[in-house]
């Protein structure tokens, strides 16, 4: 089973027509939609992209968008924290990339067969290759 793990760069400009990032983010989305694929994102960044709709009044497109898609949200549990501050403290990612990071980390080593981290910043992305070839 194949698993994508979204980061909020990902899914703020699918859920945003006027990102610059918009028509690659639907691509992203359709690719993660394959048979064989569970999506999910971190607890994390579920709250960073929760953060505009609520602004706006429009927090049932995002709740929508999680549960039409079967997006698993991952709590941030003791051992996620730990991880995640070790990522941040051997990359220097912003705390809530470093969570992006973590999670398909953590999700290897469970053993989900292919991992993919899906995000527009090439920073995370770099890290996360980084990571997975120590």
């Amino acid at each position: 089973m194949a698993l994508v793990v979204f980061d909020a760069s990902v899914l703020v400009a699918f859920l945003a027509r006027e990102d610059a990032h918009h028509a690659a983010a639907v691509e992203v989305v359709r690719a993660s939609l394959e048979p064989g694929t569970e999506r999910c994102v971190c607890a994390v960044t579920l709250s960073e992209i929760l953060v505009g709709p609520i602004r706006s009044g429009r927090l049932e497109v995002v709740e929508d968008f999680v549960e039409r898609l079967s997006v698993e949200v991952r709590p941030v549990e003791a051992a996620l924290a730990r991880r995640g501050a070790t990522v941040r403290a051997r990359t220097g990612l912003a705390l809530p990339d470093a969570y992006v990071v973590a999670v398909g980390l953590e999700a290897r080593e469970a053993g989900s067969a292919a991992v993919r981290v899906e995000s527009f910043d090439q920073r995370l992305l770099r890290a996360y290759s980084d990571l997975t070839t120590d």
